[in-house]
C-alpha cells in the first residue's frame, strides 16, 4: 500500500494519508525528517529514505501559471508588476516596480510634451502624466509615433 504525503508547509510539513484517512505526518527538522505513522516516530535522513522505507510518495503542489497576472492587462508594461491600480479619471493602468515602492508608472506608450517638445515614452512615471500635457496610452511605439506625426501635420499652419 502506497501512502501519500500532502504538503501543508512547503518543504517543512506534510500530512500522510492512505488516500482518504490521515495516518500521520512528516516534519522537517534541522537534522533530517521526523516521520510519525500510527503513533510511532522515526527519524530519516532524507525524503528518499522515507519513500523507500515507508512507501510514502510526496505529492507536489501544482502551481497554476497565468499568462499575465495583471488585472488591467490591456497596455504593455516592462518588468514585474506590483500594486496594480486603475486611475478611473484618466483610464490608466498604474503599477509599481517593487512591493514597497511608492513610485507609480503608467502602462503603455505615451506622447508627452516636456519642455515644449513632444516625446514618445514607454511606461512613464505617473507624476509626468499628472504634470505635463500627454496623449495616450498606446499599445505600441509605432502607434504612438504615428499619432504624434498625424497631430503635427494637422496643427501645422
Amino acid at each position: 500500500m502506497t501512502l501519500i504525503a500532502k504538503p501543508v508547509v512547503k518543504d517543512q510539513y506534510w500530512i500522510v494519508t492512505d488516500g482518504t484517512t490521515k495516518i500521520g505526518n512528516v516534519v522537517a527538522d534541522g537534522s533530517g525528517y521526523e516521520v510519525k505513522l500510527n503513533g510511532i516516530v522515526e527519524h530519516c535522513a532524507n525524503t528518499a529514505d522515507i519513500m523507500r522505507e515507508h512507501s510514502i510518495e510526496f505529492e507536489r503542489k501544482r502551481v497554476e501559471r497565468t499568462k499575465n497576472n495583471t488585472p488591467y492587462a490591456v497596455w504593455p508594461t516592462s518588468g514585474k508588476i506590483y500594486n496594480s491600480v486603475l486611475d478611473i479619471k484618466r483610464k490608466l493602468h498604474l503599477y509599481t516596480k517593487s512591493k514597497g515602492s511608492k513610485c507609480y508608472y503608467a502602462a503603455g506608450y505615451f506622447n508627452i510634451q516636456l519642455n515644449g517638445v513632444w516625446q514618445t515614452v514607454f511606461c512613464p512615471k505617473y507624476i509626468f502624466i499628472q504634470r505635463y500635457q500627454y496623449d495616450g496610452p498606446y499599445h505600441s511605439q509605432a502607434d504612438a509615433q504615428q499619432h504624434l506625426e498625424c497631430s503635427k501635420t494637422i496643427n501645422t499652419p
